[in-house]
């Protein structure tokens, strides 16, 4: 009997350990010029050298100083296809390139009516044609992970996640005032990557709203490489 509670036990571990979600992986550095394992490269979002925090929902966030969306119109271009960058990006398979592609079809169309609808209280204005802000954004991962080991194993593991890069730049100037990098993970059997990515687009627009994007940058922890 106790050598059948070990053999349990010892299976259980191993599962853990091939399953551990990525969200859970501590951050490390890639490439020079890179965040997040390799995931976030910062000359996607300027040339300029950008001090990046972790702020309440957001992994990775920049502002520039004196920038808030108040008063502001913002013009959301169209994604390009997904990318694939990381330690892991070699590991993505088909399911995982379709989740990313499905995610990619409408996102714009998310973003432009759940922060339109949280930023009109501020004045702010958000469309797909016109704008004094221009918004673009990429999938940069994409992972369906384990459905079966979010069963079996629980505690995370399985995890699936979509890493999306936003960058927020003035339209005349071109010059970046603000920069997003962030990990939406479903790490639960009764949640879906695509779930979890429309209720972070809807907690981010009103955590912004409240809060003021300078003042989530001014709260935020740096990151370290």
């Amino acid at each position: 009997m106790k050598r059948h509670r070990w053999v349990v036990l010892g299976l259980a571990a191993t599962a853990l350990t091939l399953f551990v979600p990525q969200a859970q992986a501590k951050k490390s550095s890639g490439p020079a010029g890179t965040y997040d394992e390799g995931r976030l490269v910062a000359s996607w979002f300027s040339q300029e050298p950008l001090t990046f925090v972790e702020a309440d929902e957001i992994d990775y966030l920049w502002v520039r100083e004196g920038f808030d969306v108040a008063g502001k119109s913002f013009q959301f271009k169209s994604w390009p296809a997904p990318v694939y960058l990381g330690e892991d990006a070699e590991d993505r398979d088909q399911d995982d390139k379709d989740l990313a592609k499905q995610l990619n079809s409408n996102i714009v169309e998310l973003l432009v009516r759940e922060w339109g609808e949280a930023w009109a209280g501020k004045g702010a204005k958000t469309s797909t044609s016109s704008g004094d802000i221009v918004v673009e954004g990429r999938i940069v991962d994409c992972s369906t992970g384990s459905a079966a080991a979010k069963f079996w194993v629980g505690m995370g593991a399985g995890a699936g996640s979509t890493v999306v890069d936003l960058k927020f730049t003035e339209k005349g100037s071109g010059r970046l005032v603000a920069a997003m990098h962030h990990r939406i993970v479903s790490g639960t059997n009764w949640s879906t990557t695509d779930s979890k990515f429309k209720k972070w687009i809807r907690k981010v627009g009103d955590e912004i709203a409240d809060e003021g994007l300078g003042k989530l940058y001014e709260k935020g922890d740096r990151v370290k490489k």
